[in-house]
């Protein structure tokens, strides 16, 4: 993967569900997206300030902050790296599930059913193709969210179990960060 811009864009309000830009899919972005740096730079910025201020968060997705493309930020360590117009390209036959929780359905967990590992395809923020193949269960339940946001998909549609939707204070035993 390759490391995007530092994050030193704006910090921009996270929209919440209710939202109705918040389900409806995205536009792939063009190799002729002049705001692509900003955008990404900007989701960066935001990403940061959330984990900052909550100690959690290792992704955003644009149409979080009002972007309708598809593209997403994460920062699993060692910085911000975008995924432009990302699609899952495999998905293992083995599901599992687990409890989702998301920067714009503040206040709940919700416990839905994800693919145990899935290979993605996307762009860098250069536009260089690139392939996360048989991604481990962390990531690939991450990105699986992530790009439910850019069809529209909140994790709320997707809650499965019973009492398939608790409240955040609940995260430290049913969440373990990797």
């Amino acid at each position: 993967m390759t490391s995007g811009p530092p994050a030193r864009g704006r910090v921009r309000p996270i929209l919440v569900a209710g939202t109705p830009s918040l389900e409806e899919a995205c536009a792939a972005v063009g190799a002729d997206d002049r705001e692509l740096a900003a955008d990404i730079t900007d989701l960066a910025a935001t990403l940061a300030d959330f984990r900052a201020r909550s100690g959690f968060g290792r992704a955003i997705s644009a149409p979080q902050i009002g972007i309708p493309k598809r593209l997403i930020v994460m920062d699993l360590g060692p910085g911000p790296t975008a995924l432009v117009n990302p699609e899952i390209i495999w998905r293992s036959a083995a599901t599992h599930e687990v409890w989702d929780d998301c920067l714009s359905v503040p206040d709940v967990l919700v416990r839905v059913e994800r693919h145990v590992s899935v290979s993605v395809r996307h762009l860098t923020d250069r536009f260089a193709p690139t392939d996360l193949v048989e991604l481990p269960p962390d990531t690939s339940e991450l990105l699986q969210h992530e790009i439910d946001h850019l069809d529209g998909v909140l994790m709320t549609s997707r809650a499965t179990g019973p009492d398939p939707v608790v409240p955040l204070a609940r995260r430290s035993e049913l969440i373990t960060d990797p």
